[in-house]
Parts: structure tokens; sequence; C-alpha cells
């Protein structure tokens, strides 16, 4: 008596999150490859790529109801190799390697790297826990400390600001500057600070025509001056990060008040 299995198959929708994760993930390494040979324009370029496209996975993911545990985890060992691994190794080779004192810079690096492991390891239990409980992430407007690719862009900020606004600046990629500043970026990643996330900024109708021009003139302007525009958002969203914990801590104070 012959025996027939079923074959388990897999509607090709489902796997389109995990391709554009497994992209992300390429990009990153092959960043990589070009911080080994001195290209730091392309290096950073892969890295803001693939920022792009880990941003958009998890939504392509809700949007074709494909969410799955694998995917989470893979996303979650992209990001480590793509914002972790990847720029920390861009600024060694860019500045923290002139460092002479012997494995001072490599340490930094590995300390960087470190606070990307922690921080998304205390993303992902947070998320599991949410999931079982079957409940809302509260204070969904905010993240715990800075996200991952957020924080790979800002460690770069100094690099890309030599690309062409501050060619000249020696100071900016001296590793006086830079070895600070990523141990900074590091504690940023692994603090309990409240980051405003902006997931549910609620625009009205009136509104939509003038934010949508506005995006595209960033898009566009990201595009055609990328080393100028993209350092200056940078800085921005540095300026603003005490001014988010600023109305966190504040609107946290009314509703303790109610």
């Amino acid at each position: 008596m012959s025996k027939t299995t079923k074959k388990l198959t897999i509607p090709i929708q489902k796997l389109i999150p995990s391709i554009v994760t497994i992209l992300a993930l390429c990009l990153g390494i092959t960043s990589i490859r070009y911080s080994l040979d001195g290209k730091f324009h392309i290096a950073v370029a892969l890295i803001a790529v693939a920022a792009f496209f880990d941003g958009i996975d998890g939504r392509i993911a809700r949007l074709l109801n494909s969410t799955s545990e694998f995917g989470a985890q893979l996303d979650s060992l992209a990001d480590l190799c793509s914002f972790g691994v990847a720029p920390g190794l861009a600024v060694y080779l860019w500045s923290l390697k002139m460092i002479p004192y012997k494995g001072a810079g490599w340490a930094i690096v590995l300390f960087y790297i470190t606070c990307s492991a922690l921080r998304l390891a205390r993303f992902n239990v947070q998320a599991s826990l949410e999931r079982q409980a079957d409940k809302e992430r509260n204070d969904s407007n905010f993240f715990v400390g800075v996200p991952m690719p957020v924080a790979a862009g800002l460690l770069l900020v100094p690099m890309m600001f030599t690309f062409e606004i501050l060619e000249k600046c020696l100071f900016i990629a001296s590793y006086w500057f830079v070895a600070p500043y990523m141990v900074l970026i590091g504690f940023l990643m692994v603090s309990r600070l409240p980051i405003y996330s902006a997931k549910k900024i609620n625009i009205s109708k009136e509104k939509v025509n003038i934010i949508l021009v506005i995006i595209g003139m960033i898009f566009t302007g990201i595009i055609l001056e990328p080393w100028i525009l993209l350092p200056i958002i940078g800085i921005c969203y540095i300026i603003l990060i005490p001014v988010g914990v600023y109305f966190y801590y504040k609107k946290k104070g009314k509703s303790d008040a109610e």
C-alpha cells in the first residue's frame, strides 16, 4: 500500500518581507567590502539604502498579513550586521584605527557593537512579552533608546560631514572627536531615554498635500545632494532628542496627575 505525503506550500507573497530583509542584509555586508577598500562614500550609501529597506520590510509584512516569528528573528540578525558591525567597522577604518594606543580604537568599536546587540535583545524580549500578553505597546509613539538603524545613521554623521560640507575640517575626522561620539551613540541605544518615533502622527486632510510636497522635496534633496542633507537631518535628530524627552515626561506627568 503506497503512502502519499502532502507537500506543504507557502504563497510567494509570504516570502516578500524576508526577501526585502535579506536584501538589506546583503547591502550592509557589501558596505563592509567598500569600507575595507577605503570607498567610504559607497559604504555609507549602502548602509543608508539598507536602512530604507529595513524600515519597509515590517510594513510590507503587515500589509501582506505575513508577519512571523521567523521574519522577526531574521530582521534582528540582519540589523546587527547592517547597523552594528558594518557602520562600526567603517568608522574604525576611517578614523579610530589611527589611535596610537594599541587596541583602544577596536575596543570602542566592540563597545558599540555590543550595545547594538543588547539593544536588539531588549527589543526582542519586550516584543515577545507583548505578543504573549496580547496587548499593544504602551507609549507606542516612543522608543526606549535610539533604534539601531537611526543609531547607525547618527554614527556616520561625522563621516558624511567630511564628504562635502566640512572637507577641510580635520577635527571632525579626528579620533579625539569620533571616539567619544561613538561611545555616546552606543549609550543612547541601550539607554532608557524615550525617543519619539512619530509613528502615530495624525495629519489633517487640509495639510496632506503640503506634507507630501515637503516629503517629496526632502527625498529629491537626498538623491541630488545626499552628503549635505543627510548629515543635517542627523544633527536635527540629535537636537530633537532632549525635546522629545521633555514632552514625554510632561505628558506622563499630566496622565499621572489625572
